[in-house]
């Protein structure tokens, strides 16, 4: 599916995916291993990418979803900090993108949130811009044994299947009209995402 064309209708798309029995949990600092949820069965997540400078819409996002974890997919990890001062309960899984310059920040993770595994990346390296049908990146995320893979850096927002893996661009949460971000909803090992704006 090329960007701009075919794409998922903003605040209508959702799609649901599976997965169980994966137990490694590999994250970014902050993240204790295997405390995603405990004692709990679902995670509402908030996923931001490329927000340049801006972090109020993504504490906006925050204050209107009330996720219990955020992923960050890269392009302001300095926005980042703000976000992880404002609300320090939070548990925060997150890349480097290609304008973090000098991030100690990995390129790429794959975690385990509530039974579902996902791969996120910024998305330069998997030449997300360059390759429409995003095989480089659901290769990837295969090869991880990830049922989705989460990236940004087009900062066009997509939702869509590629061979059993979700892939999920929230696009750019520093939009300056309608920024948008994404929902995740993981809830006994089935993943709901959700594309939104502000």
């Amino acid at each position: 599916m090329a960007f701009g064309r075919n794409r998922p209708q903003i605040n209508a798309a959702v799609c649901v995916y599976g997965s169980a029995g994966f137990s490694a949990f590999s994250s970014v600092k902050a993240v204790p291993a295997g405390a995603a949820n405990k004692g709990k069965s679902c995670m509402k997540i908030c996923v931001f990418s490329d927000s340049h400078g801006n972090a109020e819409p993504m504490i906006t996002a925050i204050e209107r979803e009330q996720p219990r974890g955020v992923f960050f997919l890269g392009d302001g990890e300095r926005d980042l900090a703000l976000v992880q001062a404002r609300f320090p309960g939070l548990y925060y899984y997150a890349v480097r993108g290609n304008c973090d310059l000098w991030s100690s920040l990995n390129a790429s993770i794959s975690c385990v949130v509530e039974g579902v595994k996902i791969f996120a990346a910024h998305g330069h390296q998997y030449q997300v811009k360059y390759e429409p049908s995003l095989t480089t990146l659901a290769a990837a995320a295969r090869k991880e044994g990830a049922a989705a893979a989460l990236f940004g850096h087009t900062h066009e927002p997509y939702l869509a299947e590629h061979d059993g893996i979700l892939l999920f661009n929230p696009g750019a949460i520093r939009r300056i009209l309608h920024p948008c971000y994404g929902v995740l909803d993981i809830e006994d090992g089935k993943l709901h995402a959700k594309l939104k704006t502000l």
